[in-house]
């Protein structure tokens, strides 16, 4: 399954618990504030990027850690 910024966060955890790690790093702001079940559930990856207002930069540098360290397929314009 290819991967792409809307994917749900959730879907993503679900299917792929590997992934937690650099989730947990991207978005750590839902962590610390006790709000994983609330927006990690509901959000897709790049509403989560819009919430907290997470560079282009640091947004292909989650999706290269996926492919990279957890080893899914991501979509090819998401690491370029």
């Amino acid at each position: 399954m290819k991967i792409n910024a809307d994917f749900k966060i959730f879907h993503l955890l679900e299917e792929y618990p590997e992934s937690e790690e650099v989730i947990r790093k991207y978005f750590k702001f839902f962590y610390d504030e006790r709000l994983v079940d609330i927006a990690l559930k509901r959000l897709s990856i790049q509403g989560a990027f819009n919430v907290l207002n997470i560079s282009p930069e640091k947004q292909k540098e989650f999706f290269k850690e996926l492919k990279e360290k957890v080893g899914l397929d991501v979509s090819k314009n998401l690491v370029e």
